[in-house]
């Protein structure tokens, strides 16, 4: 359902894309500029109408995001919802009730949590920056290893801002509290239990750049050359995009296990201290 979902709203900017596209290029011989992939001087012989199209193409960009953002915030209600480990089968009503109960929270922390995540990352490369540009006669070497030491901590700090959201969301599905009660927890819970949630989380966001790099790899190497050979590339593309879903959802699903393995080991605790208090 979540790869439907978005699989409309990509058709509703790219076919009339296609659309556009077609018109412009009509039945002109340009296009076999094209053949052994994407050419930008095939688009800027257009003329008046790549000036159109460009804006075209940032306006359904731009609405995409927008749009995106607002449906993978609803869609990950339900599918939280569906990963918690009392659901012995899914059902179809109670993630759409989910999706509905807890958007406006999963909405808040996501955007509250992506915001973190810019500042933080500004900050950093903002002090790179300036470290660089303070002095004049800084070795080529010695930038490189500033550049490189900015985008590691913020490949680094990436992962615990991601378990915050995660350990947020999962706990805001059990609970009636705030999202900002949701994010005290989360807070806490990532700090708490830093090292084992950090390489848990560590291991799936590489598994993902592992993927995404793979991804980039395959579909702009493939130039199909005919009607049949561009469906195939369809077909792979989505079952791309299905495994990254899948992925998405052993995140959460894993995040899910391990704040109820943290609750089970602090039930046990406080268990064993009752107990020990009632020997003495």
């Amino acid at each position: 359902m979540i790869w439907l979902c978005f699989l409309i709203l990509i058709t509703i900017v790219a076919l009339p894309l296609r659309n556009s596209i077609n018109s412009a290029f009509g039945a002109s011989m340009i296009t076999e500029e094209l053949e052994e992939g994407f050419n930008l001087m095939a688009f800027t012989d257009l003329g008046p109408v790549f000036k159109s199209l460009i804006s075209f193409i940032s306006g359904g960009f731009l609405f995409v995001s927008f749009i995106g953002f607002v449906v993978n915030a609803f869609l990950t209600g339900g599918l939280f919802k569906s990963l918690k480990s009392e659901n012995d089968r899914f059902s179809s009503s109670d993630f759409f009730a989910a999706c509905a109960k807890n958007f406006w929270s999963f909405l808040i922390i996501t955007l509250i949590i992506s915001l973190i995540i810019i500042f933080v990352s500004g900050i950093i490369m903002l002090i790179a920056m300036l470290i660089v540009s303070s002095s004049e006669s800084m070795p080529e070497k010695e930038i490189y290893n500033i550049a490189s030491g900015s985008i590691f901590i913020v490949i680094a700090i990436i992962p615990v801002l991601l378990l915050v959201a995660d350990y947020s969301r999962a706990w805001k599905i059990s609970n009636n509290g705030s999202p900002f009660m949701a994010l005290g927890f989360g807070f806490s819970q990532t700090f708490s239990h830093f090292w084992p949630s950090y390489a848990a989380m560590l291991i799936m966001v590489l598994s993902q750049v592992l993927f995404g790099l793979i991804v980039m790899i395959v579909i702009p190497s493939w130039k199909p050359g005919t009607g049949g050979g561009v469906f195939l590339l369809f077909i792979i593309s989505q079952l791309f995009i299905y495994a990254r879903l899948l992925l998405k959802t052993w995140r959460y699903g894993s995040i899910i296990s391990l704040m109820e393995l943290n609750h089970d080991e602090v039930i046990q605790t406080g268990s064993l201290s009752a107990d020990r208090q009632a020997g003495h």
